[in-house]
């Protein structure tokens, strides 16, 4: 299944709707894209809406916590949403929930 990006700006913050898995088959995708929107976004936050992950393995983990040292060099905060709880599960066994800021909903973040 082939990974796909949806973007939406809305006031102080981009939002990335991300469809598919974040496996070692696309996490190189996923950090590329993420990666230049990091460089190239004029907001501070960058929301992840991550509804419609259903799967994420430790190549993924490995490519957000990348993305995550890449936003804050960059001054700007990364944030995940509206994780399922399969995918928050795999967060918080690795204790990666205590490293990112994850909100229930995008709205909250």
């Amino acid at each position: 299944m082939a990974i796909k990006f949806d973007k939406k700006e809305q006031a102080d913050k981009l939002i990335v709707i991300i469809h598919g898995e974040i496996d070692a088959y696309h996490s190189g995708e996923v950090k590329k894209f993420l990666k230049d929107l990091i460089t190239e976004s004029k907001t501070n936050k960058i929301v992840l809406d991550m509804s419609e992950v259903n799967y994420i393995d430790s190549a993924g983990l490995g490519s957000l916590v990348a993305l995550y040292k890449d936003a804050r060099m960059a001054e700007k905060e990364l944030v995940l949403a509206s994780l399922k709880q399969t995918v928050m599960r795999i967060f918080e066994m690795t204790r990666l929930d205590r490293v990112f800021k994850i909100v229930q909903t995008v709205e909250e973040a």
